[in-house]
């Protein structure tokens, strides 16, 4: 659920109840044929932090849509919600598996805010630290290995999407690599009220100072995790979600996002779900799906644990956490970046 305070269940079932009753024949999520669909049932989903989201029940037919609201306690600095829309239906038109229609309701007089309604995925997500959460830990070998395989097709099929034929440069950001430091920075000033962590302020200097060559942009998921995924019974990917940091810029970034995760993971907590595959078989994976030669992921890991920090600063401040100044990632940040210092393609 969103960091900080969020909106009472009571009030957004009765706001959500009128707008479903008002848009009947285009209700995401709802059965078709069966009349107005009626609120049975609605709760605040557990995963995700920078939006408030919903998960809305329209009775035994099964049916349902997911709401998600910008929060009541700011992770970004603004929230439209039309970007989210658009990339969800542009790859759902593409073939990835992801919710959709996605459609934004702009009006702030339903819930209190704009929100971003689609219909709902049964299956499982996976929680935050794949190496703790039951769903993944326990299925073995085997199911392990599906569902990571799963993550590297799924994030595959998403740079395949033609983004300029969607309209999508016209709504995300990118694809220089030096505009998207810039608005990083600038986002690390915000959130951090301009009193940075010494660590982001070393490594957003680092990644200025070494920026790579540009690249053949892509469509960018932002968000590339296992948590991200809704799976079904077998362990297949069934649901791609979370499409409020995408953008346009080099296949690396996703990359460096997903392994830097990964090393932050692994140096934090000392464990590895034992059926996911090496770091050298997964970009071996991507290569053969893409035919994309994978190149500077080790500036883009660096650059990767500098924005997650500073989101994660950005959680600390909203709650009040007074541990902020001791954030164990600014550790695994700097390892990482001394570890890049020395690196080569890997």
């Amino acid at each position: 659920m969103a960091t900080g305070e969020r909106r009472d269940d009571a009030a957004l079932a009765a706001g959500l109840g009128r707008w479903v009753a008002a848009y009947a024949g285009a209700v995401p999520g709802a059965a078709t044929g069966s009349g107005p669909p009626e609120i049975a049932g609605l709760a605040h989903a557990e995963g995700g932090m920078a939006n408030e989201t919903v998960l809305v029940d329209f009775g035994p037919d099964n049916a349902g849509m997911v709401v998600r609201l910008p929060p009541l306690d700011a992770t970004f600095p603004d929230y439209d919600l039309a970007p989210q829309a658009a990339v969800q239906n542009a790859v759902a038109a593409a073939g990835v598996p992801a919710p959709a229609p996605a459609i934004v309701e702009p009006d702030p007089a339903w819930v209190g805010a704009p929100f971003l309604a689609m219909p709902r995925v049964h299956g499982t997500v996976a929680g935050p630290a794949p190496a703790f959460d039951p769903y993944v830990r326990d299925a073995g070998p085997a199911l392990q290995r599906v569902m990571h395989d799963g993550l590297i097709d799924a994030l595959a099929a998403i740079h395949a999407v033609p983004w300029e034929a969607a309209g999508l440069a016209e709504v995300l950001a990118g694809p220089l690599l030096a505009n998207v430091l810039a608005r990083w920075a600038a986002y690390v000033e915000w959130s951090s009220e301009g009193d940075p962590l010494p660590a982001l302020a070393e490594a957003l200097d680092w990644c200025a100072r070494h920026c790579p060559a540009e690249r053949e942009a892509v469509l960018l998921w932002g968000d590339v995790r296992l948590g991200n995924l809704v799976f079904d019974d077998s362990r297949h990917v069934v649901a791609v979600l979370d499409w409020d940091l995408a953008a346009l810029g080099p296949p690396e970034m996703d990359l460096g996002w997903h392994f830097g995760l990964d090393f932050m993971m692994e140096e934090l907590f000392g464990q590895r779900v034992p059926g996911f595959p090496s770091r050298i078989e997964s970009l071996e994976r991507y290569e053969r799906k893409t035919r994309h030669e994978v190149r500077d992921l080790a500036w883009h890991e660096v650059f990767a644990l500098t924005r997650a920090l500073a989101i994660n600063d950005r959680h600390q401040r909203i709650t009040g956490d007074p541990r902020r100044r001791d954030n164990p990632m600014s550790a695994v940040l700097l390892a990482r970046l001394e570890d890049a210092s020395s690196s080569t393609r890997f």
